[in-house]
């Protein structure tokens, strides 16, 4: 059986995502608004509400209904900036904290005389020498789009044919999440057939242009080839699982 190219599936679901998002927009018109839900509601989702469950989320109407996708869209794209703008402040805040911090232990220590050594001498090393490291080699960038699978609800199946393919390297891998899932702080984990856990870390998802993705950094270059499972799990909600290769 021939191996899917992933760069040309990626490009595939890219395509199909924007067209997909382009067409709700307006090819859907609704203008007697005939079932769609009020203001609040469409608000409460895209805020990502957590009072409310995936039964109270009409997210078949909304894809649907050119009207109510705009104005999700919208009061998304609203909630996120205000999010954003909350974020930003409170790193500017954290890194002036920080500034001052090391500000005044280098001044603490200029006054106090103390000299800081920037060649540590290394147990072994001859005097007058210092031993070279040799730099680590940065991770190779790989995308992974999720858009278009069907990912599980946390019953540890899964019945989707795609798998994501890992080359055998260190990764720097962004992932890009399926419609609907919001940003926030997310949880990564990459186990194999028998569950043995080989990665697992949380990380933070941004969202942009109605898509959240992830980044993470997984050193896979000592890992055994075969099938495993990659696991997400969102903000407060259950793990979503995907085949894997590691190749």
């Amino acid at each position: 059986m021939t191996k899917p190219n992933p760069s040309t599936s990626s490009k595939l679901s890219n395509d199909l995502v924007a067209l997909g998002r382009k067409h709700s927009k307006t090819g859907f018109p609704n203008p007697s608004r005939e079932g769609c839900p009020n203001r609040s509601t469409l608000r409460a989702i895209a805020h990502r509400d957590r009072r409310l469950s995936l039964k109270d989320i009409p997210a078949s109407h909304i894809v649907s209904c050119s009207p109510c996708f705009q104005e999700y869209t919208s009061l998304r794209r609203s909630y996120v900036l205000w999010r954003g703008i909350r974020i930003t402040a409170a790193s500017v805040a954290f890194a002036v904290v920080v500034f001052g911090g090391a500000r005044f232990l280098w001044d603490y220590i200029d006054r106090s005389g103390v000299t800081v050594n920037p060649e540590k001498q290394i147990a072994g090393t001859p005097p007058g020498k210092v031993q070279r490291q040799e730099p680590a080699s940065a991770p190779i960038p790989l995308k992974v789009d999720l858009a278009s699978f069907s990912p599980t609800r946390g019953d540890g199946k899964d019945d989707s044919s795609k798998k994501v393919y890992l080359p055998r390297k260190s990764l720097r891998v962004n992932v890009v999440l399926p419609f609907g899932m919001e940003p926030g702080e997310y949880e990564i984990r990459l186990q194999d057939s028998a569950g043995t856990v080989v990665f697992d870390k949380r990380t933070l998802g941004s969202f942009r242009d109605g898509i959240t993705s992830l980044q993470a950094d997984i050193d896979l270059a000592a890992t055994a080839p075969g099938n495993f499972t990659l696991m997400i799990r969102p903000p407060g909600l259950d793990w979503r699982s995907f085949r894997a290769v590691v190749e």
